[in-house]
């Protein structure tokens, strides 16, 4: 059965792998005398690494540094491959793609799928969450193929009227659901993505789906799940 591949463009494949290493190498190159152009500045900080490296010269430095940048530059090509969705579609089922994960979904367990600003969300027959990751993608045709191939897309989030804004003192959401929504605050805060991610799984898990909005986690939830996964 033939998937559609969604993702990179072929032209963006190309560019992620070129552009970062000669970036890199060009960087590398000339960083010895954009250092000493940096030192001019009247205050800067790291200014002991910045002397050091000023104080490269010579052909052999230029070559050894270059080679550094091409390095960093493909491991920053394979980061942003690593850190980018790849979604292949066919008549009976979805399979999604993102750095160690590979998950199916069967066409049949899809209640409806829609973009929640740049995340593609896929949300199950008991109206929970089953995927939420951001999309890089052109929006318009993987909207086109999902409907042509009889999927429930939907143009915005059906469920939106049924989120509301997390406090910590609300009565209706139990203890153990507010101790993971409490704990993903603080990842957000303190830049930890990927805990936070974590937590979101660990939350749409016990039937509690979450929308992140200037910082502040809006709840949708599924009493039914969160009753029986917790009592």
């Amino acid at each position: 059965m033939r998937n559609i591949e969604f993702g990179l463009t072929r032209n963006e494949k190309y560019a992620v792998h070129l552009v970062p290493p000669i970036l890199g190498a060009v960087a590398g190159w000339y960083l010895p005398v954009l250092a000493r152009s940096i030192l001019k500045l009247p205050w800067l900080p790291y200014q002991g690494v910045i002397e050091k490296i000023a104080s490269y010269s010579g052909m052999t430095a230029s070559v050894i540094l270059c080679i550094v940048g091409i390095v960093a530059g493909i491991a920053l090509s394979q980061f942003i491959f690593y850190e980018t969705l790849r979604v292949f579609i066919n008549d009976d089922s979805v399979t999604v793609k993102i750095r160690d994960t590979k998950d199916n979904f069967r066409k049949e367990d899809l209640q409806s799928i829609y973009m929640d600003g740049k995340s593609l969300v896929f949300v199950g027959q008991q109206e929970n969450e089953m995927f939420n990751e951001k999309y890089e993608g052109n929006k318009k045709k993987i909207a086109k193929i999902f409907l042509s191939l009889g999927y429930p897309w939907f143009d915005s989030d059906p469920y939106q009227a049924a989120y509301r804004r997390w406090y910590e003192n609300d009565h209706q959401i139990p203890a153990a659901v507010h101790a993971l929504l409490r704990a993903r605050k603080g990842c957000l805060e303190n830049g930890q993505e990927t805990m936070a991610r974590q937590l979101r799984l660990d939350l749409a898990a016990i039937g509690v789906a979450v929308k992140d909005r200037k910082d502040k986690q809006y709840v949708r939830l599924d009493h039914s799940t969160i009753d029986q996964k917790l009592n």
